[in-house]
């Protein structure tokens, strides 16, 4: 049982049986601020204010939020460097991939990446199960370099995020970009979703409701 659910924005919370991880909480920029939420882990890709909020996680989390290599209660995690923007971080700073491994599935949070990625650093990634990617473009990649970057991956599932919604009040695009570049859509009529098995057997592009 591998447990996902969207706080909005690059927010998740993706939990098995034993452990529990949160990704870039945000401060409040029009999402539904999360209370009393707990986690093992949280994973921030950079140091802005829709990323970083790491004291909104209560339960004394783990913190990861550096390059490197990392075994936190089992869960293996690693970050990769990247950057927030196409000019090597001269306008909007670094940023991490950040590969982690719960109940045998390897995720693959992309935070704000700003670029295409390379070759290599698809070789260092090797194979992902389940990747986020931000797809609504100004701050990071667009729809159209997201959808060059999944299918240079290859993962199963993929949750678009970082992108326009009623209550986000950020110049990004909406979704419906992405959305003429798929043809495996699957909606889900929830912020949260549990994959099966049976998940992992086909490609699919989940949008979750906020």
């Amino acid at each position: 049982m591998i447990k996902v659910k969207w706080f909005g924005h690059s927010m998740w919370k993706i939990r098995d049986e034993k452990i529990s991880i949160i990704t870039d909480p945000f401060t409040d920029i029009g999402y539904k601020m999360p209370e009393n939420e707990t986690a093992d882990i949280v994973l921030s890709s950079h140091d802005h204010f829709d990323h970083n909020n790491i004291q909104l996680i209560k339960g004394s989390p783990k913190v990861v939020n550096t390059e490197g290599e990392f075994d936190i209660a089992g869960v293996k995690i690693e970050t990769f460097p990247v950057y927030h923007d196409e000019t090597g971080g001269s306008e909007r700073g670094a940023n991490l991939l950040m590969k982690f491994v719960i109940s045998g599935k390897t995720f693959l949070h992309c935070g704000d990446l700003g670029h295409i990625i390379s070759n290599e650093m698809v070789k260092k990634l090797g194979k992902i199960d389940v990747m986020f990617i931000p797809i609504g473009g100004f701050y990071t990649i667009d729809a159209k370099t997201a959808g060059k970057i999944v299918d240079m991956i290859h993962p199963k599932i993929v949750f678009p995020m970082h992108y326009k919604t009623m209550v986000l009040d950020f110049p990004i695009a909406k979704i419906d970009e992405y959305l003429k570049l798929i043809d495996d859509l699957r909606n889900v009529d929830s912020n949260e979703i549990e994959l099966t098995n049976e998940d992992f057997e086909k490609k699919q592009t989940i949008i979750m409701k906020y």
